[in-house]
């Protein structure tokens, strides 16, 4: 036997062999009649039920869950949201990327998000091509500044309270952190009705 032929013969054979010892695990899905159910650490399967009971009732420690409520008082303007801290810091987020506002930086255990937002920003129209140009060649028309978005949370735990302020601290309670208290408020109420 010739030297090529037989190194191709061990060739084939160590290549059906590696399937023989490393079974294809795809096939064996696709293939599959029944699939295992997921197995959720104990910890994780208490805190799903408790939160499913609580959107299923649509009550959270006595007041309705999934409401938002814009305040103006001696505090300022102001939104409570009538859910636990952890609950609201995920929809304050994610109200904050729906309304395309930058977030830069932010802090859970100080309860903030720091994002860069343009109150007189508007809506970018697809031009000719001279506002083309000058689009990419003009000064920059976007005037951005830092603004924090503050979440306290009140003794209950029932609800928590969405701040606006400015980049020291200060809260805002007309003006553009008004504008964007609004935007936050919107962006929240949309995603609670739908």
């Amino acid at each position: 036997m010739k030297p090529s032929k037989l190194i191709f013969m061990l060739s084939l054979a160590q290549l059906t062999a590696c399937s023989y010892f490393f079974p294809d695990k795809e096939t064996d899905y696709v293939y599959s009649k029944e699939i295992k159910p997921l197995e959720m650490p104990p910890d994780l399967h208490a805190e799903k039920q408790q939160i499913a009971a609580d959107d299923s009732v649509g009550v959270v420690s006595g007041t309705l869950a999934n409401t938002v409520e814009y305040f103006t008082d001696d505090l300022g303007a102001y939104l409570r949201i009538n859910s636990p801290f952890a609950r609201v810091w995920r929809i304050v987020g994610k109200a904050i990327t729906t309304q395309s506002i930058e977030i830069i930086d932010k802090d859970r255990s100080h309860a903030t998000y720091y994002v860069k937002y343009d109150p007189a920003l508007q809506e970018v129209a697809d031009g000719s091509f001279w506002d083309e140009l000058v689009f990419f060649f003009g000064s920059d028309v976007h005037q951005e500044k830092l603004y924090l978005i503050y979440l306290a949370e009140t003794e209950q735990g029932a609800s928590t309270g969405v701040f606006v302020q400015d980049e020291k601290g200060n809260s805002l309670a007309s003006g553009d952190g008004e504008k964007l208290l609004n935007l936050l408020y919107e962006a929240i109420k949309k995603d609670f009705e739908g």
